[in-house]
């Protein structure tokens, strides 16, 4: 029988025996089905909104907690334990597919704005922005989720920190299986860049507001 990621005592019963026999089988199908490692990469989809307003926009690279630093895809089975996948693993470096998906969602929402990663060229007469990103979790959660967490900083051209927020996305899964599970995610890591872009989006403050 198939388990899958909604049904949570499936899933969990799935999970604890993989660590027994085959690795994850029946979250990709039924046992002995999955002729090897699968591979994934995070979806794009183009944004609702669009924020006309010229600036230049520097992403650095995204940081990741220790615990997401590995090519499986990271399970969260409890309140307390987590899993990395060994069948199920991202096709590229999870802090790199992150950096870029954020960079190209701001390109899209932000039509007039050069948005470059951290250390490329800037365009000159316009105001600068630095965007951080530290994220804790990012993974398929027990209760049928994809959940990214962490926290969002904003600096000024000169690195004084303008605003930061502490973040958490849920997304429900649309399916069962894994690749609902990185469609999930994605979909996740847009609406944080959504909420990015809408917070660059925002006139800047005149000095007399500054002083507010």
């Amino acid at each position: 029988m198939m388990t899958t990621l909604r049904s949570r005592p499936a899933f969990m019963t799935g999970l604890l025996l993989t660590l027994l026999g085959p690795l994850l089988a029946g979250l990709s199908g039924c046992a002995g089905s999955d002729p090897g490692p699968s591979s994934y990469l995070l979806p794009s989809t183009a944004p609702a909104t669009h924020y006309p307003r010229a600036m230049a926009v520097a992403v650095a690279p995204v940081g990741i907690a220790g615990h997401l630093d590995g090519d499986g895809i990271m399970l969260q089975l409890n309140d307390i334990e987590v899993y990395q996948a060994r069948q199920h693993r991202w096709a590229e470096d999870i802090g790199k597919q992150l950096q870029q998906r954020l960079q190209q969602r701001l390109t899209q929402s932000l039509n007039q704005a050069q948005v470059v990663s951290k250390g490329q060229p800037l365009q000159e007469g316009v105001p600068v922005r630095e965007i951080r990103v530290q994220v804790s979790r990012f993974q398929g959660h027990h209760d049928g989720i994809a959940l990214a967490e962490g926290q969002w900083q904003l600096l000024d051209g000169g690195g004084r920190l303008l605003k930061q927020a502490n973040f958490s996305v849920e997304q429900p899964l649309a399916d069962d299986g894994y690749p609902a599970l990185v469609r999930a995610l994605g979909a996740a890591w847009e609406q944080l860049a959504d909420q990015l872009a809408a917070e660059l989006g925002q006139p800047a403050a005149t000095p007399a507001q500054a002083a507010l």
